[in-house]
């Protein structure tokens, strides 16, 4: 804690100098002037909110409030500059004049607008890549901790899953699955390249792009395989200081309750199990038995789940002048968890942004700094299924919450009485500790110098770094007879990993009459580290003091020394564009990359994109209607690669120096090899073809865009077993695997014009994908996962099991099936699929898609003089899920069950397709079938908003406020679907198990009230 105290002082005082640099930024004159107050509007006499308003020759100025009013004071002999995104600049002259009325008129500049793409910008009209631009206004509604959750159902092409545990990142995937092992995307923010961005302030964003095709994101090299999303944040901008805060504060609860069987239910099934199992009935369950359990009934979804409480403040600072803008931020985000004792997820951030030109230079830095605290799922060491949520649904009933006779205080199962095996979760959740904490420094500064028109040099640097400290601790205690803790536990790992990058390039354009050609080639110098240390204890002597040197006998305590990796990257990269009068387009990306991770005689890939674009509507031979502002046409292809599954230094292998060996009755010491690698293991290689049209209509108000995706991912990085003659118990990994997306995006947005103070917005995207595996290496052997199959001919991650043809009804429908070990009559019966007349591992058959077929997203938000409101709706349809819950809860078993499970077979009881339940299971009545399928197609109102902005005639009253908005706000708020599991939308990993749902946490319904406020 001593070094953590030491590195936020350290990360204050670096930004506490940088607030001292910039404090003459925030000064201006006084004296000499007058009030002026006017109103904006359009040439349709709409007021526009938000029109920037700054005196001419000074850094002074405002902006006009949500109803077109503005008031300043300035030199009466002072020019006003009035401008706004969209709508052409206006200088007016005050003259002595109190009252200003200014019309603006629009510029149509939507085509105009410049796009952040790989080092650099771009203007949107002449994007031949695949690059989508995020609606940040519509995507930061979505209020929550992690930028990657905000995409989700906003942009095409992109499909995004998460978890409601706190703090728990994502699974975002861009044109579908790009690798076996590492899909995740690259995110580059403000010039900075990460993989983790999720200790990162959604409230600082100020623009998102997406680059899902290799000819746009071929510039970033390896890492870009999986995709690229560029994060600019909010830099200062001219005018006086500008104070900001926004916060919201609200409550969160599960959405959904399992219907699981009450005590009375749970018995009923547990008797008939024994029974049918030909075992005396638990004397627990035995209502014949003195030792019968009546007086206990526990809902441990209703004991468990709770109310939690989420909250983030947004304290920001800005303004300057164009030699010193500045932004300096503070930010505050919580979210307690629904689960008693569970996680949650803390998280302190501050950060501080300077830029400026003089001349010829420009330059620009930032400091940010995060302090993150987690509690984490928490596990017994040695015991339970790995996943709360599964052990928690399954508790039985008649296990209480709290048992003061029990060491620790809390439930347990009795061995002789109820002979179950059920974990309390509640109690683990209060007697383990597993908490993490992660303090985060990011440190850039770039400068450019145009060393002589149209040719300028930049140079950026930066410094990434996480120290982290991951905190277990068990004590002794007692909950029940299969979960008891013998010896107090401990175990304490860190971490440093950072990465530091030294980025230059060289960039020069040519303007030819109408030819237009910009290049760019730099070179960058990168490296990876990360250096570890673990220990961890047993036997504590005193079990509440986390100390290894609470621990006597020294082979009861383990500390590792340090270990460290290192990778080292040295890519040349280039970029050019070219454009014909606008009308004909070309851009070409190359980059040479090279990583430590491969041998010398593959270590450099070269990878590469180029598209071209047709704009149609500056052609001059077509005369399109003059409703149509764009109409273009373009492709794509290009090449990324992929390392992600390849460890530190892979090539080499290992050896154990301490083997022994036994020589007739002597035992000797010798070397072992215990890793073998592959020499020849290459670049992941991925080809990505795309065609798309984009159009703009009725001065841009109406957008349009479609595209067509065609990748190919060859040479994936797969662990495929080799021969036990080898002599090493690893399995290598090498490039074997084969496999592609392809599918169709579609966007389409509507920005109506404002009519006595309303206006609209409406946008909608979806998108297809199929996926499909050429190869698998090794003979093409299958690839088996928890309920899947990823096999020649199919998809990654097929769900794969047995066919159900119901239930055995007597004694000749047992005669006349194939022959199926086990089974007996009211046990259930699997379809014969190769016909060979018995039921064996062959008969497992496709039993569905994990992969939606289609999935869409659509937003609306409307204004109304000072109200607006808003709602979100996505999902996906097509896919299918295998519910590892329900699953858990139909075993027949000494588990809890589904309120399905009491629908069980009997003689009595024939029509129904519910196995009886039988201890042991001999038929495998619970083994993976197309009973525990079900659809995961889902359609979510993930949020809602409505707002009301104060107006600023009222707000001018306070000399102090400029703006002041208030909103309530809804999250997954409903939600239409068939799944019977708390969500569809469940966190995976995204490959080979992504349609098995085995107790993902649910995400929570939320509930908020919010303000933003400007000073």
């Amino acid at each position: 804690m001593k070094k953590i105290r030491l590195k936020l002082r350290s990360s204050l005082s670096c930004l506490m100098l940088l607030l001292l640099m910039i404090l003459p930024a925030m000064s201006f004159a006084q004296g000499g002037k007058i009030a002026i107050k006017g109103t904006v509007k359009d040439t349709f006499g709409v007021t526009l909110p938000g029109v920037t308003v700054v005196i001419k020759g000074t850094s002074l100025g405002t902006q006009t409030a949500t109803d077109g009013t503005f008031s300043i004071s300035a030199p009466a002999d002072a020019t006003l500059v009035f401008s706004y995104l969209g709508f052409d600049s206006r200088e007016i002259a005050i003259a002595n004049k109190g009252d200003i009325s200014v019309v603006m008129t629009s510029n149509n500049k939507a085509l105009d607008d410049v796009v952040v793409v790989g080092y650099g910008t771009q203007k949107k009209e002449n994007l031949t890549g695949s690059i989508a631009v995020v609606n940040v206004k519509d995507a930061d509604k979505r209020t929550t901790f992690d930028v990657a959750r905000e995409l989700q159902g906003q942009v095409a092409g992109v499909e995004v899953n998460g978890s409601g545990v706190p703090g728990e990142g994502v699974t975002i995937h861009i044109h579908g699955v790009s690798s076996l092992t590492n899909n995740n995307p690259l995110y580059v923010i403000d010039g900075v390249p990460t993989m983790t961005p999720f200790d990162f302030p959604t409230g600082d964003i100020e623009t998102i792009q997406i680059i899902k095709d290799a000819s746009a994101s071929a510039i970033y090299g390896f890492r870009a395989g999986a995709g690229v999303i560029l994060i600019t944040t909010k830099k200062g901008k001219n005018g006086p200081l500008k104070i900001s805060y926004n916060a919201y504060f609200g409550e969160q609860k599960n959405p959904k309750e399992l219907s699981v069987t009450d005590r009375l239910g749970y018995q009923k099934i547990a008797d008939a199990a024994e029974t049918n199992a030909g075992i005396s009935l638990a004397p627990g369950n035995d209502p014949t038995s003195s030792s019968y359990i009546s007086n206990v009934n526990t809902n441990w979804q209703k004991a468990a789940f709770k109310t939690g409480y989420t909250q983030n403040h947004d304290l920001g600072f800005s303004g300057g002048n164009e030699s010193a803008a500045y932004s300096v931020n503070f930010g505050y985000y919580n979210q307690t968890g629904t689960v008693v004792a569970g996680p949650y997820y803390k998280r302190y951030n501050m950060s501080a942004n300077l830029q400026g030109k003089k001349g010829i230079f420009s330059y620009g830095a930032k400091m940010a700094y995060t302090e993150a605290y987690y509690r984490n799922l928490a596990y017994p060491r040695l015991h339970g299924t790995g996943n709360e949520i599964v052990d928690l649904i399954t508790a039985i009933p008649t296990m209480p919450v709290y048992d003061a006779s029990r060491l620790g205080g809390y439930g347990g199962v009795d061995q002789n009485t109820q002979r179950a095996i059920s974990l309390n979760m509640i109690g683990v959740n209060n007697l383990i500790t597993n908490e993490s904490q992660h303090d985060r420094f990011l440190g850039s500064a770039w400068a450019n110098v145009e060393i002589i028109k149209n040719l300028n040099y930049h140079i950026a640097v930066s410094y990434d770094r996480t120290d982290y400290r991951n905190f277990y601790f068990e004590p002794t205690y007692d909950l029940g007879w299969f979960y008891p803790s013998v010896n107090a536990y401990y175990s304490d790992a860190r971490g440093e990993p950072f990465t530091s990058l030294i980025e230059q390039t060289l960039s020069y354009k040519i303007n030819a009459g109408k030819h237009h050609v910009e290049v760019l080639a730099g070179t960058a110098y990168q490296k990876d580290s990360n250096n570890t240390i673990l220990g961890e204890a047993t036997n504590l002597q005193q079990p509440y003091l986390y100390a290894f040197d609470n621990v006597s006998n020294t082979t009861e305590k383990t500390v590792f020394g340090n270990s460290g990796v290192r990778y080292l990257y040295s890519p040349i990269f280039g970029r050019m564009n070219y454009d014909y009068d606008g009308r004909y387009l070309l851009t070409a990306n190359y980059r040479r990359d090279g990583s430590s991770q491969l041998t010398p005689q593959y270590r450099y890939g070269n990878f590469y994109g180029i598209s071209a674009g047709w704009n149609i509507a500056k052609e001059h031979f077509i005369q399109l209607p003059e409703q149509i502002s764009l109409l273009k046409l373009r492709a794509g292809y290009g090449i990324l690669g992929n390392i992600e599954a390849l460890s530190y230094y892979p090539y080499q292998t290992v050896v154990n120096s301490n083997a022994s060996y036994v020589f007739g009755n002597t035992l000797a010491n010798g070397t072992t090899q215990t890793q073998v690698f592959s020499q020849d293991n290459q670049w992941e290689k991925k080809a990505t073809k795309n065609i798309g049209i984009d159009a703009n209509l009725f001065n841009d108000r109406l957008t349009f865009t479609a595209e067509y995706y065609n990748d190919k991912i060859t040479g994936i990085l797969l662990a495929v077993p080799i021969p036990l003659s080898v002599g090493a118990t690893n399995v290598p990994v090498v490039n074997a695997a084969t496999f592609t997306n392809q599918g169709i995006d579609l966007s389409v947005a509507y920005h109506s014009k404002p009519q006595g103070g309303f206006h609209y917005d409406i946008s909608a995207n979806a998108s297809t994908l199929k996926n499909k595996v050429l190869s698998l290496g090794n003979g093409n052997n299958p690839i088996y996962g928890a309920y899947s199959k990823t096999a020649v001919g199919g998809e990654v991650g097929e769900l794969y099991g047995y066919v159900s043809q119901g239930i055995f009804q007597n004694a000749a429908d047992l005669k006349n099936h194939a022959t199926q070990i086990g089974a007996t009559v009211g046990d259930e019966k699997f379809k014969d699929i190769n016909g060979d007349g018995q039921i064996t591992d062959a008969d497992q058959t496709y039993l569905g898609s994990a992969i939606p077929k289609f999935y869409f997203g659509f937003n609306f938000s409307a204004t109304y003089k000072a109200f607006d409101a808003s709602f979100f709706i996505q999902g996906n349809t097509g896919s299918k899920i295998a519910d590892g819950v329900y699953q858990a809860l139909m075993t027949g078993q000494y588990t809890n069950a589904s309120t399905d499970e009491l629908n069980f077979w009997t003689p009595t009881n024939t029509n129904t397709n519910v196995p009886r339940p039988v201890i042991g299971d001999p038929n495998g009545n619970n083994r993976n079938s197309d009973r525990f399928v079900q659809s995961g197609s889902y359609a979510r109102l993930q949020t809602a908003q409505l707002g009301y902005t104060i107006p600023s005639s009222i707000l001018n009253r306070t000399h102090a406020l400029k703006s002041f908005r208030i909103y309530l706000s809804g999250q997954n708020l409903f939600t239409i679907t068939k799944y019977k599991g708390f969500d569809p939308d469940y966190i995976n990993d995204g490959t080979i198990n992504r349609g098995f749902d085995y107790g993902s946490f649910p995400n929570p319904r939320t509930l908020l009230v919010g303000v933003q406020v400007g000073l």
